[in-house]
């Protein structure tokens, strides 16, 4: 009994014996590698990945510098663009009314070509000064003040059918409006002939209504603009605009 007790207090040393080693191992271990408790600092991303894209603002084509073409019917007038400062313009006479002389012998041959088909079309309006236009946009914002707009809001009414003075069409002379000049002139038979007949005379309609986002200016079925037969021709195969087709001639649309 007693060499048996024996052997079990001498197992029991050995078992403690093999313990503490391991642990003395299992620590000289650790402390020859050490574990990193402090925080890693993030290693921050290439610039490539934190710069955002600045937003790019697109030129405007109608800026202040912008370079109208060599030919005199593709002049450009509009809310961005004025009259050239060196713009000559010879008025002539078609009854009352007067527009350039260089579309003189085209608009008369349109107003006789109409009358001969039994189309009741008549000149209402052509050249204007900018005195004249100053006028003509006053007395608008007037009316519309007298319907009870603000003196503001009357002038930006009035400017959806009205360019600011230096900014018209009419100061060159090539632009012409028809008849009584209303918005029911789209459904005449005047209108019609004009929508078929008016290429072959260098005449487009100036506004059309699908185009016044582009143009700035409400649809205006009465205003007719002169740019001579084959620019007329094309803006109506290209269905352009003025602004869009002197763009296309500049190879920048």
């Amino acid at each position: 009994m007693y060499a048996v007790a024996r052997r079990k207090q001498a197992k029991t040393l050995l078992t403690i014996a093999f313990g503490v080693l391991a642990a003395l191992v299992i620590t000289a271990l650790l402390s020859s590698h050490p574990v990193r408790t402090e925080p890693v600092e993030a290693t921050a991303p290439a610039e490539s990945e934190t710069r955002t894209s600045e937003p790019t603002s697109t030129p405007n084509p109608f800026g202040a510098d912008f370079e109208q073409l060599s030919d005199w019917r593709l002049v450009l007038v509009n809310d961005k663009v004025p009259l050239p400062e060196n713009y000559e313009m010879t008025p002539r006479l078609y009854s009352n009314i007067q527009v350039n002389f260089k579309i003189y012998d085209e608009l008369c041959m349109l107003l006789d070509d109409a009358y001969a088909a039994h189309v009741s079309l008549w000149l209402a309006s052509g050249y204007r000064s900018v005195e004249d236009q100053e006028e003509i946009l006053e007395n608008a914002v007037q009316n519309r003040m007298r319907d009870g707009l603000t003196r503001e809001d009357a002038y930006e009414n009035a400017r959806l059918t009205i360019q600011e003075p230096g900014h018209s069409e009419h100061h060159t002379g090539l632009a012409v409006d028809f008849n009584d000049v209303s918005s029911d002139f789209r459904n005449t038979e005047a209108y019609a002939w004009l929508q078929k007949n008016a290429a072959k005379y260098g005449f487009v309609e100036r506004y059309p209504e699908d185009k016044v986002d582009i143009t700035g200016i409400d649809y205006e079925s009465w205003h007719y603009r002169y740019v001579g037969r084959e620019h007329a021709e094309a803006m109506q195969s290209l269905n352009m605009c003025l602004e869009e087709y002197v763009l296309y001639l500049k190879g920048q649309s």
